[in-house]
């Protein structure tokens, strides 16, 4: 395979760009060469598109995935000598894209055709959680809090990020699924291996058996079941600083999607505090 980094170097050197630019330029290269390989050469709109919708989705910023863009454009244009993979606007321009989400009968329907519990779990955390793939697959067993129903989540290399809801509707399944495991693996979802946790590629294949399943036709990723997290939360009067906190979004204007798409939020919609101990009597 040629080495269209150091081709891209190169025509970035003649063509003046500063060094800022190139060295950003050449890891999103980078990047994209170890997520296709060989592909890389011949991928389509639709895939590069999906590419930069996954950036979304691990929470990359919104100047990382326009320099993903424009590293992406140059590259098929002046290496590749290809036509423009980003007619228009592109995926982004200047803001934030509009999310995409399921509805809360398509979810239900998604679960239930998700016959392997540790894969309907994972699923069922990123949505009742808001989590990202990347944070559910390297949720570890002792990141769940059932005594205080909070998920403590971690990135990849351990380090503390925020704290998220349990859902109490999924905590009932997350222990049964942990009492009847039999392998001492500290991942919540382990992949092979004692040292290796699940890939986001296994949730995403039974994500797309269960939306074939349904017969869910629309084009959707794994993130749009934790931007369905956030809309349904919006939609039922939650705040959007508290949203926004267990999304572990830094950016205000980065919630103005979720907000836009949360047609049906109502003040109205939240629970009283009564009914946390006045029911149980």
């Amino acid at each position: 395979m040629p080495d269209y980094v150091e081709q891209t170097r190169k025509i970035l050197r003649t063509a003046g760009r500063s060094p800022k630019t190139a060295n950003s330029y050449l890891s999103h290269i980078r990047r994209l060469e170890n997520t296709f390989g060989t592909r890389t050469v011949e991928l389509d709109e639709d895939t590069l598109r999906k590419y930069l919708e996954d950036l979304v989705d691990e929470g990359k910023s919104l100047s990382y995935i326009n320099q993903a863009q424009s590293a992406i454009r140059f590259m098929y244009k002046h290496v590749l000598k290809k036509e423009n993979p980003f007619p228009g606007p592109g995926l982004i321009s200047k803001k934030m894209p509009m999310h995409g989400i399921f509805s809360r009968d398509e979810i239900s329907q998604i679960f239930a055709n998700v016959h392997e519990l540790k894969y309907r779990l994972a699923l069922m955390l990123i949505y009742s959680s808001g989590l990202r793939v990347g944070e559910v697959t390297h949720l570890q067993r002792s990141a769940v809090d059932f005594d205080d129903m909070v998920i403590h989540v971690n990135d990849q290399n351990g380090e503390f990020i925020r704290d998220t809801i349990l859902a109490k509707s999924i905590s009932k399944i997350l222990r049964y699924y942990i009492e009847t495991r039999t392998d001492d693996s500290p991942w919540m979802f382990p992949g092979r291996g004692k040292t290796n946790c699940i890939s986001p590629r296994t949730i995403q294949r039974a994500f797309a058996e269960a939306m074939l399943a349904v017969g869910i036709e629309k084009r959707a990723t794994l993130g749009w079941l934790r931007h369905s997290f956030a809309v349904h939360m919006l939609e039922d009067g939650i705040d959007r600083k508290l949203v926004r906190t267990l999304l572990g979004i830094s950016t205000p204007s980065m919630i103005s999607p979720y907000m836009k798409l949360a047609e049906g939020r109502s003040p109205l919609r939240v629970s009283s505090p009564a009914d946390r101990f006045l029911l149980k009597k």
